[in-house]
């Protein structure tokens, strides 16, 4: 894979207004998602929108000037400040034109205006956008890539060394002392903590950059923690999975002051929300003494890697990009104390599930995709959140809610369970479970033969065959089968297991393939045809979908003059 293949397949954008008008005219009025770009949030002023940034990691933030609370101008400043790579795309007025100015000149990409400019201008700041974006991302990674080269095999000696310990394989201070001089690592002093620090979605991810990709991106986390560590902590760093990195942070003696330790945690969220597409989680344990001698180091080390598995109930209930500190209290791993008990009960979740209430027979008489959402979140969410269960414990529930719902349905079956192992907060439960809702309704619906809504999806289908050679868009469809935009939206995806938008791409490269294999046509040109004038935008959806390029996809299929 090259390394101007880093690209994301959708560049993802937020659009930040006080009036709704213009935020749907973004949403819906513009094919957005044939050139690459998709809308994943939308804000009404400048301090909703940098809260959201901190969420979502866009690329690419299309902001007014003119709003309450934190104006255009103050926004561009502080996501310059605290999120440099994000583009800013300032919309404004003849009137605000001074504003749009100085708004370039704080480090915005452009302006557009918002009752002259259309959709040509738009996909043409935003392919300059998207351009920077790439540039960005090579320059980082090929720069990654350099020092990576540099590594040797010490990551996997750090990790083994700590296995070892936990283990009980070290016995001996003096061997304990020169394998550390050996990795380069600080020596063991009186105690210690162990953290970890997750990448947040790390699922999500893998779906969408390569595994080369993330492993550079992680890399870099770990080069900006040694950093941080270097200038006032002993932190030994270690690579322990593909979404974690381990620390072993010494402590010359208990510490009584966490000052210190808890700003080099909040660092290290803060810079992997500046400088990385993602957010990560840090998980502490409490203090173990190390002088206490060798032979209580495999029960100190024990506790501790326990004690972080615990913490990601915390993580579960308290959503990403968090810290998360154990209960305080230091304790030999020999006593491994009642201190230690007393915290662990003070923070101990409910074991078993609440009864709750029978999903089948309370979807009766609901429809609206926003009733369904307050069914979840009232019925299932809250109550499992007041009561704190265990996060293994919901999620077996809904495993098996979900193969029992989709028992005759293999396709769904499937889809669903792949996406039980995406979920790592209760937001992501909670968006789980309306989606499964949302499908189970719609395929009862279907069942009783109720015409209504599967004519309206086929005319859908249908709208699609005969103008996916032209611009197509949610909106459209919404006018032509005469239901809201949002309602469509979760109905086709509950009906098809796809959205929109991935349908028409999918459509369109199918009409592509055909096109391949029966003419001669140039690749630019059938990509037009089929809908995706982008050339670049074209092949990388290709290349994703059908697992090579065209011009490879072409030669392999064989085109032959006068086939059929």
């Amino acid at each position: 894979m090259g390394i101007n293949q880093v690209v994301l397949d959708k560049i993802r954008c937020i659009v930040v207004d006080d009036e709704a008008l213009i935020r749907e005219r973004f949403r819906y009025a513009f094919p957005l998602e044939e050139h690459g770009f998709e809308i994943v949030g939308e804000a009404e002023d400048g301090e909703e929108a940098l809260e959201l940034c901190r969420q979502l990691s866009p690329d690419i933030v299309i902001t007014d000037v003119v709003m309450p609370r934190m104006n255009g101008l103050e926004l561009t400043e502080e996501l310059k400040r605290l999120m440099p790579r994000v583009k800013v795309i300032i919309l404004s007025s003849f009137q605000e034109f001074e504003f749009a100015r100085k708004a370039v000149m704080l480090g915005a990409l452009g302006y557009l205006l918002k009752v002259t400019s259309g959709y040509q201008e738009l996909i043409e700041i935003l392919d300059q956008a998207r351009n920077e974006i790439e540039a960005d991302r090579e320059k980082m990674l090929l720069s990654i890539e350099e020092r990576k080269h540099l590594q040797d095999s010490q990551p996997l000696l750090r990790k083994q060394l700590i296995l070892d310990i936990r283990s009980g394989a070290v016995q001996s201070l003096s061997k304990l002392n020169s394998t550390c001089d050996f990795v380069n690592w600080h020596r063991p002093e009186a105690a210690f903590v162990m953290g970890m620090v997750s990448i947040d979605r790390y699922s999500a991810l893998s779906r969408t950059f390569h595994p080369k990709d993330l492993s550079l991106f992680k890399y870099v986390m770990m080069r900006i923690i040694e950093e941080l560590a270097d200038r006032n902590l002993l932190c030994n760093v270690f690579d322990w999975d593909q979404q974690s990195i381990g620390l072993w942070i010494q402590l010359p003696e208990a510490c009584v002051d966490q000052t210190e330790h808890l700003l080099f945690y909040e660092n290290i969220l803060h810079h992997a929300r500046k400088y990385l597409p993602f957010t990560v989680s840090v998980r502490i344990s409490s203090e173990y003494r190390m002088d206490a001698g060798p032979h209580a180091w495999q029960a100190s080390f024990g506790s501790a890697f326990t004690e972080l598995e615990e913490l990601t109930a915390d993580l579960f209930y308290h959503g990403h990009g968090g810290l998360h500190v154990y209960g305080a209290g230091v304790a030999s791993g020999e006593e491994l104390s009642q201190g230690k008990e007393q915290a662990a009960a003070a923070r101990a979740y409910s074991p078993a599930m609440p009864e709750l209430p029978d999903p089948a027979e309370r979807l009766a008489g609901w429809s609206d995709p926003s009733q369904l959402q307050r069914l979840v979140h009232d019925e299932y969410i809250r109550p499992v959140t007041r009561m704190q269960f265990l996060p293994a414990e919901l999620l077996r529930w809904m495993e098996e809610l979900a193969m029992r719902w989709t028992t005759a349905d293999a396709d769904s079956r499937s889809r669903f369970y792949s996406e039980l192992s995406g979920i790592e907060t209760i937001f992501d439960a909670e968006e789980f479970l309306l989606r499964l809702f949302l499908w189970k309704q719609s395929a009862s619906q279907l069942s009783f033969d109720q015409p209504v809504q599967r004519s309206e999806i086929q005319k859908a289908l249908d709208y699609v065959a005969r103008h996916y050679r032209e611009p197509v868009s949610v909106a459209d469809i919404s006018d032509y089968t005469a239901i809201s935009p949002n309602y469509f939206s979760h109905l086709f995806k509950a009906q098809t297991g796809i959205n929109f938008s991935d349908y028409v791409t999918r459509y369109r490269i199918e009409k592509s393939k055909q096109l391949l294999r029966e003419t001669d046509k140039q690749v630019g040109e059938i990509a037009e045809q089929v809908g995706i004038p982008d050339y670049k935008y074209f092949a990388r959806i290709f290349r994703r979908l059908v697992g090579k390029t065209p011009s490879q996809y072409r030669e392999e299929e064989g085109f032959h003059k006068g086939k059929v």
